[in-house]
């Protein structure tokens, strides 16, 4: 099947499969528009308006899952024995957070016929996967952070070694889950596990963009190009990976499955970018290469609106009603305030 490819008039070409090997090109116009103007991080857990949501209700549909996800996290992992592991375990993956990752995957499960319980061990198996980036991400040896959205980072709590063993854990974990999957042939379980593991824990995937954020530091001539390439690797495949695996339990068809990963890659770039913005000022302190300080903060608003039309555009041929809940996460990843 040939690989599906943007129009010619297109901000990227994104190949259907690979994450890597696109043109490294911005072409950043303003249309006229008014810009929005982000406000204090601290207001993210506040009802975010949908632009184009009509009769949709995203916030609803937003909460309403995150209960269910949540609920299935805290049964998925029992504190045991050895208790401190998984303490540790639980401490990392039920934290707070977005849960965008398995919201995305149930929503493009549904939006293919699928159903969400079917889903949610792999939606849940995800947001593990993503888990381990985040709680490698706070370390010493990589971003050092000692605080992740208020709370201090496991390594904070129960040491480096002990959080290396979580994410080796977890990880297992993830897997495990995947492949015990029921009502997906075992061709498909197959192919999960392998998208999941080559976007999330593979070097083509986030462990190359995390190796290219780690080269990046301490130079003071980083373009856009690689600052381009680090967030196209470090925070779009996660959400590649959960809207192919969704499409994939759901029933999609070839077609179906590149439209959706073309979506979760604009998505995952906009999500990126629009934290940027938002972590502007602490990014200024450490002299972060980031879009905001090689292109401007309007600009880059600009691109975050361009990007979230093209996302929205890839949704074209589905059933508008179904296709509510993406737009919603599109939406709400291109104005969140936290």
């Amino acid at each position: 099947m040939t690989n599906k490819m943007f129009s010619a008039d297109s901000m990227y070409n994104f190949p259907s499969r690979s994450t890597s090997s696109f043109p490294l090109v911005l072409r950043l116009m303003t249309n006229g528009r008014s810009l929005f103007i982000p406000n204090s991080r601290t207001q993210f857990y506040k009802p975010v308006r949908c632009i184009h949501e009509s009769e949709f209700n995203f916030n609803t549909y937003r909460l309403e899952k995150l209960k269910s996800i949540n609920k299935v996290l805290e049964a998925t992992i029992p504190l045991k024995e050895p208790s401190k592991l998984y303490e540790a375990i639980r401490y990392s993956v039920l934290s707070d957070g977005k849960r965008t990752s398995p919201l995305l995957c149930i929503a493009c499960c549904e939006l293919v016929g699928g159903c969400e319980s079917t889903v949610m061990p792999v939606a849940c198996a995800i947001e593990m996967l993503r888990t381990v980036w985040t709680i490698a991400d706070d370390l010493p040896c990589m971003d050092n952070d000692d605080f992740r959205r208020g709370k201090p980072s496991t390594h904070k709590i129960f040491g480096e070694a002990m959080t290396i063993l979580v994410s080796y854990s977890v990880v297992g974990l993830a897997f495990e889950h995947i492949a015990k999957v029921t009502n997906v042939s075992s061709a498909n379980i197959v192919r999960l596990l392998s998208e999941s593991a080559r976007l999330i824990i593979g070097a083509e995937g986030v462990s190359g963009g995390q190796a290219a954020d780690l080269d990046a530091q301490g130079k003071s001539e980083i373009g856009i190009e690689h600052v381009e390439y680090i967030h196209l690797h470090k925070a779009c495949p996660t959400f590649e990976a959960a809207a192919v695996a969704g499409a994939i339990v759901g029933g999609a068809s070839e077609d179906e499955i590149n439209k959706l990963r073309n979506y979760a890659k604009y998505m995952g770039l906009l999500y990126q970018i629009r934290d940027d913005i938002l972590d502007e000022e602490k990014d200024q302190i450490f002299d972060k290469a980031t879009y905001p300080k090689l292109i401007g903060k309007e600009k880059s608003m600009e691109l975050v609106e361009k990007l979230l039309k093209k996302a929205e555009n890839e949704l074209v041929g589905f059933d508008p009603e179904k296709a509510a809940p993406l737009k919603g996460i599109a939406n709400f990843a291109a104005h969140m305030k936290s």
